[in-house]
């Protein structure tokens, strides 16, 4: 709802011309007639360009956009409120990672500002300067203070798309947001082998996990994720069909051997090709997806443990193992970076900056034999 400052008896406004009333009898006097109708204009104008602004969009929009619009323009959207909006969207959009992520990012920020009005017109750069700091303070890590300030630099972003802070103001200007290294760790063939070949308890927990690590490794590093996702209809003629989740993009992955055996293995009445979730409503199985990644990696943990392999075991893991292994067996970087499904190489050479420091390692062990 978009109110007026002025409180009035149904007497004294004319609907149909939008007016207050004066004259003889009135309880105003003219020039406070005046100044309230000017004012209702006023409203009215900036109402009808914010309409217009939506209109030039050439999409359709809402009442609730409208609304969003003229309480920014007036100074009175709060950040948080607008953040519930858009954790709203993403949810309407079944974006359910976003979500959760805009989720932990609004508990950041709510804990930040306290019992303080914070309205989106007050983010400026000493406020995110200052929210960095806060969260420093805490104790965050560096990583995790880059993963909040993105997530509120993209808010940011929509709220500019929505019309509600000017586009010229650039708060982030001066933030870094770009996340330190980890390193990427990928097993060897033989620590690859030992995991292959270890045995377990049949239908149990520690092969179930092996078992999917394993799918991954075998269908070119296929995400975690994108397994668990994977329907029995993205399977046939000899081929694996499925869109990235992440990035939507297309990958087929051939049949082999080994993914035929782990499929036939798993076989279930559901539509998916491995038996872990069930129903239909998005975010139920998006949060069966979670618990699932989360007990996956605990029981990787176990499984390199009782397979003497030293690099902490997880999901990930897999993908890092098969990139690593294909540049060793002397595929190009463009052909791994397209077999993981990689928009840029840059991303692939991340993956590989090991197995190249290690080829330079033993270069300068020769070169150094004088």
């Amino acid at each position: 709802m978009i109110y007026t400052s002025f409180r009035l008896f149904p007497e004294e406004f004319d609907a149909v011309r939008g007016k207050v009333l004066g004259g003889p009898g009135s309880r105003r006097g003219e020039r406070e007639v005046q100044r309230m109708n000017r004012q209702l204009s006023q409203q009215r104008r900036s109402i009808e360009s914010h309409i217009a602004a939506l209109e030039a969009r050439g999409s359709g929009y809402s009442v609730e956009e409208i609304v969003f619009r003229y309480r920014a323009d007036h100074g009175g959207l709060g950040l948080l409120h607008y953040m519930d909006v858009q954790i709203e969207r993403r949810r309407q959009a079944e974006r359910y990672g976003m979500e959760a992520a805009l989720r932990h990012t609004r508990a950041s920020l709510a804990a930040f500002i306290g019992l303080r009005a914070v309205r989106l017109a007050d983010v400026n750069a000493r406020f995110v300067r200052e929210y960095e700091d806060f969260l420093l303070r805490r104790g965050v890590s560096h990583n995790t203070i880059c993963y909040y300030m993105r997530n509120l630099k993209s808010v940011w972003r929509q709220a500019v798309d929505d019309g509600c802070v000017p586009a010229g103001v650039h708060p982030f200007e001066h933030v870094r947001s770009k996340p330190r290294k980890t390193v990427k760790r990928a097993l060897d063939r033989l620590s690859l082998r030992r995991i292959h070949d270890a045995e377990f308890p049949a239908n149990s927990r520690l092969e179930f996990a092996r078992d999917l690590f394993l799918f991954s490794f075998f269908s070119r590093g296929m995400p975690f994720v994108d397994i668990i996702y994977l329907k029995k209809s993205s399977v046939g003629n000899g081929v694996i069909s499925y869109r990235r989740r992440k990035t939507g993009q297309w990958l087929h992955v051939s049949l082999t051997p080994q993914l035929k055996a782990l499929i036939r293995k798993y076989a279930n009445e559901s539509e998916y090709v491995f038996p872990v979730l069930q129903g239909t409503d998005g975010r139920d199985l998006h949060r069966q997806y979670r618990l699932a990644l989360e007990r996956v990696n605990r029981y990787l943990k176990r499984i390199a443990l009782e397979c003497g392999v030293s690099v902490p075991l997880t999901t990930y893991v897999a993908r890092h193992s098969w990139a690593t292994l294909a540049r060793e067996s002397g595929a190009p970087v463009a052909v791994i970076s397209e077999g993981l499904g990689h928009t840029s190489e840059k991303t692939t050479q991340i993956y590989l900056k090991e197995f190249d420091r290690r080829i330079v390692d033993r270069v300068n062990a020769v070169v150094s034999k004088l």
